[in-house]
């Protein structure tokens, strides 16, 4: 499962708007949108805030396991 997707599935089950991620994560417009659809990755130094702000791990965040092993 790619990053963006998870993404998605944390945003969606936490009932939190791309927009809002873009702005509690200090992006542009769109950026967050650009993960999901996977036309960009998150940078680096990112990942810790975002895995903060979907309330996983980073490690869980960061796996090849399914989004599923978290529900």
């Amino acid at each position: 499962m790619s990053l963006g997707t998870k993404i998605r599935i944390l945003r969606e089950k936490k009932g939190i708007t791309r927009t809002c991620c873009d702005e509690f994560l200090s992006l542009m417009h769109g950026t967050v949108s650009n993960w999901e659809n996977g036309y960009k990755v998150p940078e680096e130094e990112l990942l810790p805030d975002i895995a903060r702000l979907f309330g996983v791990r980073l490690n869980d965040l960061l796996s090849a396991e399914p989004i599923t092993c978290w529900e």
